[in-house]
């Protein structure tokens, strides 16, 4: 970070005004920080159209279902089986189509251990990959920081992502909180920054009829965990898009605590 313009030189363009002037700082980070959706073009070069400020709005609001995938070993690929055993295990009969899929494979935990949490991690492997995507799912979403092996120089998910034109999700924290694992849905906020290919996301909180809160709303927040810049995304609990569109209001995180 450093100073674009500092109080005294935005003096020099204020004339005699008694405003005492403004400063301006200039940031600079990696679009893939944090919690952060992979635009189109990110895995796919032939597709420089769809950078993320191209991705419509009405994919941001999703019917969505999760999986628990902690048991695979850091490092390997995970199989369909592996896939259909955790759907079978969290009583899924099928992937919402239009949905988004999440996927928690216990990498979030080692956010404070910053070489494991970049390197150790399992991913989808091709046959999986295609096979969510063939269920008419629209995004993935995963707490690790690729849907990849990082074994795997491959990279089937990618691969199978840039053929069929889904984004994912990456760095999702708190995936395993959710308290059901289906019969829910997603607000899904990318933050748009012009020819982005991966910028972080924000996330909604939205009403509900059971809410304990004084304003009558709740989120889960799926925070990626980095401190500045961070992303975030709100699993809801209304069984219909509508009723969310009906209620939620925009509610970003600034908690440097969270």
């Amino acid at each position: 970070m450093w100073d674009h313009m500092t109080h005294a030189e935005s003096r020099l363009r204020l004339g005699s005004s008694p405003f005492k002037g403004y400063a301006v700082k200039g940031i600079s980070f990696c679009d893939h920080d944090s919690t952060h959706m992979d635009a189109i073009y990110h895995f796919n070069c032939d597709r420089p159209d769809l950078t993320v400020d191209t991705f419509a709005i009405e994919n941001s609001f999703m019917e969505a279902a999760w999986i628990d995938l902690s048991d695979a070993a850091p490092r390997t690929s995970i199989s369909l089986d592996q896939v259909k055993r955790a759907m079978e295990q969290a009583k899924i009969e099928r992937l919402p189509e239009g949905g988004a899929l999440l996927y928690f494979t216990g990498a979030a935990k080692n956010w404070e251990k910053a070489l494991e949490f970049v390197h150790n991690y399992p991913g989808l492997d091709e046959k999986a990959s295609r096979w969510i995507l063939d269920q008419g799912v629209l995004n993935v979403l995963t707490d690790a920081v690729s849907t990849d092996n990082p074994a795997d120089l491959g990279y089937p998910n990618h691969r199978m992502h840039a053929e069929y034109l889904v984004n994912h999700t990456e760095a999702v924290n708190n995936i395993d909180r959710i308290p059901r694992h289906s019969g829910f849905s997603i607000m899904l906020i990318p933050l748009v920054l012009s020819a982005a290919l991966a910028p972080r996301s924000e996330y909604w909180r939205c009403g509900r009829p059971d809410s304990d809160q004084p304003d009558g709303s709740w989120s889960i927040k799926l925070l990626g965990p980095a401190r500045l810049l961070r992303g975030c995304l709100a699993a809801v609990g209304e069984t219909y898009l509508q009723q969310c569109h009906r209620r939620c209001q925009l509610s970003l995180n600034t908690d440097a605590r969270a």
